[in-house]
Formats: C-alpha cells, structure tokens, sequence
C-alpha cells in the first residue's frame, strides 16, 4: 500500500536509481539493507513501511519522517532496521 508518494516529498534534492522490484533496498520489511537518505526511492520506500508498520495514515507524518532523515539522522546510521529505530526513538508529534 502507497500511503506517500514522490509528489509527497518536501525536499526535491534526491538522487533517484532505478531499482528491481524485488531489490531490498526498496522491498520487503527494514533489515540490514544499507540505506541512503540521498536516495529518493529507498527513502519513500522506508517512509512508506514505517507507516503501514506503525498504522499512521496521513501524509504530513510521512513528512515529518522525511525531515527526521533528511535533517537529523546521524550519519552513523547505515541500514534500513538502525534507521527505523531512531526515527522511532525521535518521531515526535
């Protein structure tokens, strides 16, 4: 299910890789897949997984997802199940 979509997106400074359908950097559940918050397709994919993973509906929390990552994930946070922690530890409404 696509709850956020590239037209969701508030930054436009993405890089953008075409992928596989079945490349875990954008399928399947957050695992040990390297991520990369420059990369628009793995991060409208983790935002997306996030949110059906957490029942949120709305597209202003895929939002404030994206702004986590893109302005406060420490850098030391390299794959897909680091990043979903954090933003976890850190979404605040």
């Amino acid at each position: 299910m696509i709850l956020f979509a590239k037209s969701n997106l508030y930054y436009k400074d993405y890089e953008w890789t075409l992928y596989a359908k079945n490349d875990p950097k954008v399928n399947g559940k957050p695992d040990n897949t390297i991520f990369s918050r420059k990369e628009g397709n793995e991060v409208i994919y983790l935002i997306n997984k996030l949110m059906v993973i957490w029942s949120y509906r709305f597209v202003n929390t895929g939002n404030k997802i994206e702004k986590l990552i893109h302005d406060k994930m420490p850098s030391e946070l390299t794959n897909q199940e680091e990043v979903q922690n954090w933003v976890e530890q850190n979404l605040k409404f």
